[in-house]
């Protein structure tokens, strides 16, 4: 049966299900080619379906790895899913198995994405410091936000000054604005250490 492979966006993965055989020749760099591909257009979650996968040689594992290690070269990820149970001997006799992330079906391993991400953004360092709003500025032209700009305590001379849009939401959704003189608590992304980051979030 010769390769065929369908490819699906599924919740922002990308996911190609695999039909017949990764071998030596036609299949193996179609498979190479369509990898190519996707890395080209910028894919960085990628989900192999493997469930319709009837044989591998090791050409076509050859083509994975090299698939996997391209990928995490231009910060992607590629899941593998769905094996077979003479698949997953291969790739437990060849070690393989540590290599690849492997997920027991698909929608398990879109999901995992999303774990991957919450995980990264909650694992990002952050401080937080005092400030006082020291001005609002008016817009230049109509139809743009006023602006706040906000004197931050302890940090460093790049990063004294804050401004900020002045259209901030309370925890009710409504618009708020702060006035000159309110004391506020300021968290940048940064090292407690550095108290220095261009992304600031008041509250």
């Amino acid at each position: 049966m010769a390769l065929k492979m369908t490819n699906t966006e599924v919740d922002g993965a990308s996911v190609v299900a695999l039909a017949g055989r990764i071998v030596l020749g036609e299949e193996s760099q179609a498979v190479r080619e369509k990898f190519k591909s996707m890395i080209a257009e910028g894919k960085k979650k990628i989900v192999l379906n493997m469930e319709k996968i009837e044989y591998i040689d090791s050409a076509g594992l050859g083509i994975l790895v090299a698939a996997h290690v391209c990928a995490n070269v231009q910060g992607a990820s590629v899941k593998l899913s769905n094996l077979g149970r003479k698949f997953q001997e291969i790739l437990q006799i060849t070690r393989l198995i540590t290599v690849f992330d492997v997920c027991s079906t698909e929608a398990a391993a879109v999901a995992s994405f999303s774990k991957m991400t919450d995980q990264a953004a909650a694992e990002k360092p952050s401080v937080t410091l005092a400030g006082t709003v020291e001005r609002i500025i008016e817009p230049p032209y109509p139809g743009l936000p006023e602006k706040a700009e906000i004197a931050i305590e302890g940090a460093d001379d790049l990063y004294q000054e804050i401004r900020i849009d002045n259209t901030l939401t309370d925890k009710h959704g409504d618009i708020v604005r702060l006035k000159e003189g309110a004391e506020v608590e300021v968290t940048v992304e940064a090292e407690p250490e550095a108290t220095g980051s261009k992304s600031a979030i008041a509250s």
